[in-house]
């Protein structure tokens, strides 16, 4: 019973330092793609968004992936 508890309790801790870890990662690349759009927008008036992907291509910011 207590070693139950044991790895129950040490199952939700990694849980939450996993869970908190991936959304910091989240919040920043999202940051940074809002950020480029109105960098493009400010900058050089044209609306572009931080990743396209279209058939012909894959574009990740500037970085252009062309098949």
């Amino acid at each position: 019973m207590i070693k139950i508890k044991k790895q129950t309790r040490l199952f939700f801790k990694s849980f939450y330092i996993s869970a908190t870890l991936c959304l910091c990662l989240f919040i920043a690349v999202f940051g940074s793609f809002k950020a480029y759009e109105n960098i493009r927008l400010i900058g050089f008036g044209e609306y572009k968004k931080a990743v396209e992907i279209t058939p012909e291509k894959i574009r990740f910011f500037d970085f252009e992936l062309t098949f």
